[in-house]
């Protein structure tokens, strides 16, 4: 099993297990610390060991107080997906998915949903700039952290196992340009079918 197969395995076992059990209060005391930890760094909240470093693989972990590439791709995964989840009813409108919906995606169905607005597609993609451009997982994870807010005031979900491949892989010069190619051409790949439903529904 590759790294990311591995950091997307984690990553979708730890939310499937607060999926399951969202309805005790322990995993609503954990979804709730989670939320705190949204956009500080790994390590800064001890609450949130447990949670996040139970059952870690022991490659991921650092060995010398700094947080491994790993870490940071689950902690970030992992308190966005809370963060996410706030407000909605699990198992009814569950804010993760199976489903291919890549941040790219998931942005692009963001601008559908800004329907009448005509500036929308600028805003969003302007962010979807942003994010492609942050210097560091820091400034990624605040990045994130608004555009995670915008697709939960509509209901729109998220991949969360695909954002994690995505996030670490970010943090490789080689591996940068080919989660922006994919996060474009995911965007845009929903504007092109949307196009085309028009054009036929038009052509009726």
């Amino acid at each position: 099993m590759s790294r990311k197969e591995e950091i997307r395995s984690f990553v979708g076992k730890k939310i499937r297990s607060m999926q399951t059990g969202a309805a005790t209060a322990g995993t609503k005391a954990a979804l709730a610390d989670l939320r705190r930890g949204v956009g500080r760094e790994p390590g800064e909240m001890p609450q949130l060991f447990g949670t996040i470093l139970y059952e870690m693989p022991e490659g991921f972990l650092s060995r010398d107080g700094t947080a491994t590439k790993e870490e940071w791709v689950c902690y970030i995964a992992l308190t966005l997906y809370a963060l996410h989840q706030q407000g909605h009813e699990e198992g009814r409108q569950a804010m993760h998915t199976a489903d291919k919906v890549s941040i790219g995606k998931a942005m692009y169905q963001l601008v559908l949903a800004y329907e009448g607005d005509s500036n929308a597609e600028q805003r969003v993609l302007q962010r979807l700039k942003t994010l492609i451009t942050a210097v560091d997982m820091k400034e990624l994870s605040h990045h994130l952290r608004g555009t995670v807010q915008l697709l939960k005031s509509k209901d729109i979900p998220l991949n969360y196992e695909i954002l994690a491949e995505d996030l670490y892989e970010l943090q490789f010069p080689e591996g940068k340009n080919r989660v922006s190619l994919r996060w474009g051409q995911d965007f845009y790949g929903g504007r092109n079918i949307t196009e085309k439903q028009h054009e036929k529904e038009g052509a009726l």
